[in-house]
């Protein structure tokens, strides 16, 4: 076992990328055969040139001075050849070269057996050019058309001239069927000095999957201390897969890890357990589990599963890697089954959360669904024709110490679209119904209340354009004014719970919605009319949308009343706040988006982005954003990766909130990707919890083209981090 544990410690990754061999340019190849003048290929014979020749049709036949012999698809050249009959077996010397498909052998003496099919060849230099791999040996023996077996041999898939790194092995076999090395006795080098040995191991010649122990990765970080990770990769099938890995950290213990993903004609997904049985800092067990599913049992029915789940809320602050999972809030546990029918969808839910942020008071969770029933229907669209459709939805909401219950609605609609190729215009008609059944009601409060509202809608607009020039380029300008029309009768609505509904967050999109509240816990009384303007610039031959500017604005005739609390004041300005949107390409490698809302009353802004990227190529991008939400949250946003002499280059990221003069995240690091070896190392410090503790981390990587990856994933942090980014390793 010991044998087998360190002999694999370099076998290929669970989902392998193809080697990029493209920086590598023309540095390996197979040199030309010599033209031979032979009759097409007659199975079971070969042909024979030389400048002197003694054949025999028994015993030992001499060939000597540019000997050539031609097996079907294999040609040797050499000096001298012997061939002996009957045994049919070759012998040869000086100046040997061999050609095979992809590969081609130099030495200076080779045995061939026809009846064993095995070419051996001595004190040689090898070239495998589908895998882009070169090296030399002792002895290389062919056998078949799949297998090469390399003694005393070197292996690199760096060019000749240029070998940063290299296997010595005792011996290398090549098996081009299963598309997988195997070495005996191995010390990997790199620059020449020895950075790893083992008894065996295995590595991939192509992207094929194999079981094995994966590459260890090693890290830095402030909470777990330093972190060595030991994979390990089973190929069940060609549909299944599983990794275990033990991750042993020197200030929290060993974590183990599994993973198994799989793939059937009805579905796919993944089950992934995490357990630290003794978490030294804290003296207790700990504990992860994920688990997604989606598939199809039977034709139109539908299953989607996520559940997460963890043992303690601090789990992924703790021992989580990365910004993203260290801010999570909630965990969602979901089950979904749905099916889809000719004009019609069902749906049955089933939801629960699992809180992990300490902040969060117990009546602010989310409640679960236990269950969630909903069905829509909808006649075929239209135009010019009556247009019918209803949606419905029957939830029981549950909720530790909260009200709790069913909810029932029902949203019948008819519409009527009337479009042009230059104007539309529908009217909309709906009526929603809402009732509830409570349970833990408040004394006196009536615990089946409903409501019942028409909702009316209009929306119209026109489609303008026409050919303009700007500088040197033509375009098409286009111009497309909108009007949106909503009426809602106020209905007092205190009396109803708040199960499942929030605000909308105020957009451009918003413009143009029914309810400015999400669920069907209330319904916003409206009797506005929204004006919005559009405006595109189009490049005529590709269509490509070279520029769009939008803005719009809500004029209310009537003040809001509904709110989600009874505590919240009517809203009685007669405008909404004015929002606009943009998006450009700029002097071809720029491209700006942004987005505004500006308060009218107030003069004054309160939300705005913007988004700057340049990116000339896959090497180069500069990201430049500014975020502002009002009260909550004003951030600059800075990330790029920009080459530097020859194939260096340098990834960072700067995240600072300007409220409170502090750097959320900051990572910087510095890569090198060249033909047959990249690199990389970054720095990174971010903000861990809500609490303002800060955790440091380094990534860092080293990755032997054709071979395999040495370090912690840098490459997934930094295409996560540097939007934009396209990895090259």
């Amino acid at each position: 076992m010991a044998a087998a544990l360190c002999g694999c410690l370099l076998a290929s990754p669970a989902l392998a990328s193809d080697p990029k061999w493209a920086l590598c340019g023309p540095g390996l190849y197979l040199p030309d055969r010599p033209s031979t003048e032979v009759e097409p290929s007659v199975p079971g014979s070969i042909y024979l040139s030389a400048d002197e020749a003694e054949l025999f049709q028994t015993g030992t036949s001499v060939l000597r001075g540019d000997v050539q012999v031609v097996d079907e698809s294999r040609q040797l050249q050499a000096d001298a050849v012997e061939i002996t009959q009957p045994d049919d077996v070759l012998d040869a010397r000086g100046n040997i070269r061999y050609w095979e498909d992809g590969i081609y052998v130099s030495g200076d003496a080779a045995h061939a057996d026809r009846p064993a099919d095995t070419v051996s060849i001595s004190d040689a230099d090898y070239v495998l050019l589908d895998g882009h791999a070169h090296g030399e040996a002792q002895r290389v023996t062919m056998t078949g058309r799949d297998l090469i077996t390399v003694d005393d041999a070197t292996y690199t898939t760096c060019n000749p001239e240029d070998a940063a790194w290299r296997l010595d092995a005792s011996e290398i076999e090549l098996d081009r069927n299963t598309e997988f090395g195997t070495a005996r006795n191995v010390l990997v080098k790199f620059k020449g000095v020895p950075i790893f040995y083992s008894p065996w191991m295995t590595f991939p010649l192509t992207d094929r999957r194999k079981t094995g122990f994966l590459t260890p990765s090693f890290g830095v970080s402030g909470d777990t201390g330093f972190e060595v990770r030991v994979p390990y990769y089973w190929n069940i099938a060609p549909h299944q897969d599983a990794t275990f890995a033990a991750r042993a950290m020197t200030d929290r213990g060993v974590l183990l890890e599994g993973e198994y993903r799989y793939l059937t004609e009805r579905g796919f997904g993944q089950l992934g357990l995490e357990y630290l049985p003794h978490d030294s800092q804290r003296g207790e067990g700990r504990a992860a589990l994920s688990l997604q599913h989606d598939g199809s049992f039977a034709p139109r029915w539908n299953t989607d599963i996520n559940v997460d789940w963890v043992s303690d809320r601090e789990y992924f602050e703790e021992l989580g890697t990365n910004l993203e999972i260290t801010s999570r809030q909630f965990l969602q546990r979901r089950g979904d089954l749905t099916y889809t029918g000719d004009h019609w969808y069902g749906l049955a839910r089933i939801e629960d959360y699992q809180s992990i942020d300490r902040t969060i008071e117990g009546s602010s969770r989310p409640y679960k669904r236990l269950p969630q029933l909903y069905f829509s229907t909808a006649t075929p669209w239209r135009n010019r024709r009556l247009n019918s459709g209803l949606s419905s939805e029957l939830v029981h909401f549950d909720r530790d110490a909260s009200v709790t219950g069913v909810r029932f609605d029902l949203r019948p609609t008819l519409s009527f679209p009337m479009r042009t190729a230059s104007t539309f215009l529908t009217p909309r008609v709906t009526a929603q119904y809402t009732s509830y059944f409570l349970d833990s009601a408040a004394p006196g409060v009536n615990d089946r209340p409903s409501r019942l509202l028409p909702i009316f809608s209009a929306d119209g607009g026109i489609y303008l354009d026409r050919d303009v020039r700007l500088g040197q380029e033509n375009y098409t300008q286009t111009l497309e004014p909108r009007l949106f029309y909503l009426f809602v009768p106020f209905d007092d609505q205190d009396d109803l719970p708040v199960f499942d509904t929030g605000r909308y967050t105020f957009s451009f999109a918003q413009l143009f919605r029914e309810d400015r509240f999400s669920g069907a816990d209330r319904i916003g009384d409206a009797n506005q009319l929204t004006v919005a303007l559009t405006s595109r610039l189009l490049a005529p031959k590709t269509g490509e949308e070279v520029l769009r500017a939008s803005v719009g604005q809500i004029f209310y005739l009537r003040d809001r009343r509904v709110q989600l609390s009874p505590d919240t004041a009517d809203e009685t300005s007669g405008t909404s706040d004015l929002v606009g949107e943009i998006s450009a390409k700029l002097l071809g490698d720029w491209r700006l988006t942004a987005g505004l809302q500006w308060n009218i009353d107030e003069r004054r802004s309160d939300r705005n982005t913007i988004r700057l990227r340049y990116q000339p190529d896959d090497q180069r991008v500069v990201n430049l954003e500014y975020r502002f939400v009002r009260d909550a949250v004003e951030q600059t946003d800075f990330s790029f990766r920009w080459p530097f002499r020859n194939n260096w280059g340098f990834v960072g990221r700067w995240n600072f909130s300007l409220p409170q003069s502090r750097t959320l995240e900051a990572a910087g690091g510095i890569e090198y990707d060249s033909c047959c070896w990249a690199a990389r190392a970054v720095v990174r410090r971010f903000l861990r919890n809500s609490q303002g503790d800060f955790d440091n981390a380094i990534f860092l990587q080293l990755e032997l083209k054709g071979l395999s990856g040495i370090g912690r994933s840098a490459a997934e942090f930094v295409s996560r981090s540097v939007p934009g980014y396209r990895n090259t390793f």
